[in-house]
């Protein structure tokens, strides 16, 4: 980040070693499905696995009412490294278990304690970056999501080629131990100086560049919601227009996202793959997913509200594009092979397309219009996201294993995304207009 001191680079590899730990404990469900369908012994069906996440998502929903109030009140640092050592304490757990209930009661701990990660985040982006860094913050700190989803599939995956699913599953806690105690020790909750900002100003901005910074800072330092207390900044939440733009949003691309959790059992049935090379095709959807992070590192904080509305809106309708490429693909006359190349491209188009509507927005706003209140605005606006998620991995599980099978899921899929767009430009245009107002 320019003209920033060390502290915040700190900081920034903290948090993104971090939440790369709670990621991968989190995404172990997922790398582990294949396997775990194939095991015998477990008996699982597809309508398991679909529950396995369908309720680990309603541990994210509570998670995210939990965390969200708790990290306003003892701050980013502790929310941060409790969630990362439950996270690791519960993948071993899910290791251990032995039955569809045990699976599913770990799966939802897992990503309850998961929930904890991003409002951690929030406070901690909040202290130690400047208003107008926000985008470039969250674009950094998201791709930690992606990449660690990226490298633990490869690998896990490929430890899934010779290893139980079991012993992977104690690899991946370990690991996460491990960057708990880096955490611990250099993790930090704010900057000791009081004029952290101020000191650090841009001496390359332009006049209006300077205005809109002083402008940002003063809405940081007196925001409206300074003097109010949970109960305020809730009823805050509530009459706002923009809240409510922003919960539809959330709600459908978190539905997006949750095709992940079912692109290794897709791919496996669909192209005759083992479960071990289906889990290391299935990372074309976090690579997707980093590589649109990556791109909107560069672009975010450069472009004006209502550029990112075209943008956004432009990523959105590829992602139909990708969807409905899925669901005709079979009536082409194409070879297995092709078929299956054509498949991944519109995978990793999908998670390209969705990656910077679902992560930079939502968490910007949530810092800038929360104040005080942020972690909680952010966990209230992930809660109704993971509300819609876990009713798509409820009925997502169900259609794949029906008469329609895949055919039937991407046709809920093509739905979900049509709507997205609509959402995603709706509340992009409101922000356009807040931010004309707040100009003028």
């Amino acid at each position: 980040m320019p003209n920033r001191p060390p502290q915040q680079l700190n900081i920034l590899i903290t948090m993104y070693l971090g939440y790369a730990a709670m990621m991968i404990c989190r995404q172990m469900i997922t790398i582990l499905s294949p396997a775990m369908l194939a095991d015998e012994a477990l008996g699982l069906t597809k309508t398991n696995i679909g529950d396995f996440a369908a309720y680990g998502t309603l541990g994210a929903l509570v998670g995210k009412l939990i965390w969200g109030p708790l990290a306003d009140k003892i701050g980013g640092k502790f929310t941060f490294l409790i969630g990362i050592f439950l996270s690791a304490l519960f993948v071993i757990a899910f290791g251990l278990s032995a039955n569809v209930m045990a699976f599913t009661g770990f799966s939802f701990l897992l990503y309850c304690t998961k929930s904890s990660g991003w409002p951690g985040m929030t406070k901690l982006v909040g202290e130690w970056y400047h208003p107008q860094h926000y985008g470039r913050a969250w674009s950094i700190l998201s791709t930690s999501s992606r990449f660690s989803v990226v490298l633990a599939t490869l690998f896990f995956g490929w430890l899934l080629s010779f290893m139980h699913w079991r012993s992977v599953a104690f690899i991946a806690a370990a690991f996460a131990i491990v960057i708990f105690v880096y955490c611990y020790f250099y993790l930090k909750e704010k900057p000791d100086n009081p004029n952290f900002f101020k000191d650090n100003i841009n001496d390359d901005e332009t006049p209006e560049q300077t205005i809109a910074s002083k402008q940002a800072l003063d809405n940081k330092y007196n925001h409206p919601l300074k003097d109010t207390g949970t109960l305020g900044g809730l009823k805050a939440f509530a009459k706002s227009p923009r809240v409510w733009l922003v919960v539809i949003m959330l709600m459908m691309l978190t539905c997006m996202m949750a095709f992940l959790d079912f692109v290794s059992i897709y791919l496996m049935e669909s192209y005759q793959l083992t479960p071990s090379q289906a889990a290391m095709a299935s990372t074309v959807f976090p690579v997707g997913s980093l590589v649109g992070l990556l791109a909107s590192i560069a672009f975010y904080d450069r472009f004006s509200k209502s550029g990112i509305r075209t943008v956004l809106t432009i990523a959105l309708l590829l992602s139909l594009f990708s969807v409905l490429t899925l669901k005709y693909l079979p009536l082409f006359d194409f070879s297995t092979e092709l078929n299956y190349l054509i498949a991944l491209g519109a995978i990793f188009l999908f998670a390209f397309s969705i990656s910077p509507a679902y992560y930079l927005p939502m968490s910007i706003f949530s810092i800038e219009y929360g104040g005080r209140h942020s972690a909680t605005l952010v966990c209230l606006i992930d809660a109704f996201g993971f509300a819609a998620s876990a009713t798509f991995a409820f009925i997502g599980g169900r259609l794949a294993d029906s008469a329609g099978g895949w055919s039937s899921f991407m046709n809920m899929l093509i739905l979900i995304s049509s709507i997205g767009i609509i959402s995603v430009w709706a509340f992009m245009h409101s922000e356009h207009k807040a931010a004309k107002i707040i100009v003028s």
